[in-house]
């Protein structure tokens, strides 16, 4: 069955050709999508894990006050974490970040002179969620503990517009890479579909005298079913082929760019396992074209 098949694709190369192409663009386009997605997923997951509100506190704070903020932050049930940090731990922080990097350094050009009583102190708050920011931007504000500026407004940060932003962002790839990958994959079923049934229609008296002879229908269309597989296992190879290719040229470009956030270059593992996925589903494409095409054919 399977050299049968093989003969069938060595008599009509052109058609083999446009069925695997088509095959091809469509897992390259999905497994581009499916690498992108992964990665936005991973930088949003690197901004929520982050401390996300920043509440400086006036320099009159009591230990108490501060327990007593992050219990009320953590009876919400909207908060990850909640961690507080001393003028101490704020110079620290202040230190490794800055470095010897003149500028950084700004118009500061020794250390020495930056003290812990420069720096103020502050609550760090992990949200679930950030639809959660509101709420505890709004306990944050009623607390006395949390510093003014000279126009009374509380001092705190929080990204709220760039999460939200990287949120839809990442929605928003999700959606129009399964929108089109639906399409494509319709497109791939409907070339394979129809190549098979030219190849069927032009064996129709072969196939005929083999039906008289009392072959069953199931023999008759094994070598063709064999051939729409092997048009989607060769097209999910070269797409996924096509696209770590992309991926290993891209990657000195995107390694400066989202250094600690995603591992570059991407895990052979990982790779292997789309792979994987791919070959098999696009297999399983392949083989519905090919019983359509088929099974329709018999009918008639």
């Amino acid at each position: 069955m399977i050299n049968t098949a093989l003969k069938n694709i060595r008599r009509s190369p052109y058609q083999a050709l446009a069925a695997v192409s088509m095959t091809g663009l469509t897992v390259f386009v999905v497994s581009l999508f499916a690498l992108v997605s992964l990665a936005s997923q991973l930088i949003l997951t690197s901004f929520e894990t982050k401390p996300q509100v920043i509440a400086y506190l006036s320099d009159e704070h009591k230990p108490e006050d501060v327990n007593l903020l992050i219990s009320d932050l953590t009876t919400t049930g909207l908060v990850k974490q909640s961690i507080y940090v001393s003028k101490e731990e704020a110079l620290k922080i202040y230190k490794e970040s800055v470095g010897n990097d003149p500028l950084l350094l700004g118009t500061v050009t020794d250390l020495g002179i930056i003290t812990a009583d420069v720096l103020p102190a502050s609550v760090e708050i992990t949200a679930k969620s950030p639809d959660n920011f509101p709420t505890i931007v709004s306990i944050l504000e009623r607390s006395k503990i949390v510093s003014s500026t000279p126009n009374g407004q509380k001092e705190i940060d929080f990204p709220q517009d760039v999460i939200s932003e990287l949120t839809a962002w990442t929605r928003a790839i999700r959606t129009a890479g399964l929108i089109l990958a639906i399409i494509l994959s319709i497109n791939s079923v409907i070339t394979i579909m129809i190549i098979i049934s030219m190849k069927i229609a032009s064996r129709r008296y072969e196939i005929g005298t083999m039906k008289l002879l009392g072959a069953k229908g199931a023999f008759i269309i094994k070598p063709y079913l064999i051939e729409s597989v092997l048009y989607g296992a060769v097209g999910g190879v070269i797409g996924w082929l096509a696209s770590y290719i992309a991926l290993l040229y891209s990657t000195p470009f995107l390694a400066s760019r989202f250094v600690g956030i995603i591992p570059l270059p991407v895990s052979p593992v990982i790779m292997l396992a789309l792979l994987a996925v791919l070959v098999v589903f696009f297999s399983s494409l392949g083989l519905f074209s090919g019983l359509l095409a088929a099974v329709r054919f018999l009918k008639r």
